[in-house]
């Protein structure tokens, strides 16, 4: 009885993941004819920034470490603001329907506690994003040092164009050599 349903199911199973694979494989060759200038333009300046800032440093004899180098500057406030605004409202959301499905009949978790745990872990990972987001807001542009080193090294920062002096590219991207010199 069960040979009849597995000489449909078994064929059917691997048609499909024949025909996932030859979409996959012809999504990747059309990644790779059509250049993706926004993710090269991004590191060629990362490149720029990273080379400005280490020659500018050479010509003033200081030799900078490279996890020192800052990539990446903060986003303004008020999207971290709002990005944290709408994590809290999704976790608020994620912890009613953990609860939702817990006290639910017809739900398939019904009365069953992970429901629940799942939903509040959810929703605790979800406020500690907004928790982030509300910290980033507060900090502002001189962040701390440990808070620097986040928004330089994810995608928490942005991208920001240096100025056009190369001494200027420099006391922007790293204040610190500011105040080594002074010292």
């Amino acid at each position: 009885m069960g040979e009849p349903m597995l000489a449909v199911f078994v064929p059917g199973l691997m048609g499909a993941g024949i025909l996932l694979s030859a979409g996959i494989l012809m999504a990747d060759g059309v990644r790779r004819l059509l250049p993706n200038r926004g993710a090269r333009r991004r590191v060629v300046q990362a490149e720029a920034v990273h080379t400005v800032v280490e020659r500018a440093a050479v010509a003033a004899g200081i030799e900078i470490p490279e996890h020192r180098i800052e990539r990446r500057r903060p986003r303004p406030r008020w999207l971290y603001l709002s990005v944290s605004a709408a994590l809290i409202l999704v976790g608020i959301l994620a912890i009613r329907l953990g609860v939702n499905t817990y006290a639910d009949p017809r739900a398939t978790l019904h009365e069953n506690p992970w429901s629940i745990v799942l939903g509040d872990i959810g929703g605790v990972l979800l406020f500690l994003g907004a928790a982030l987001g509300i910290v980033l807001a507060v900090v502002g542009r001189r962040p701390p040092r440990p808070v620097a080193r986040l928004i330089s090294s994810t995608p928490v920062g942005r991208f920001a164009p240096p100025p056009d002096d190369p001494v200027e590219r420099a006391r922007v991207l790293n204040p610190w050599l500011d105040e080594r010199k002074d010292s």
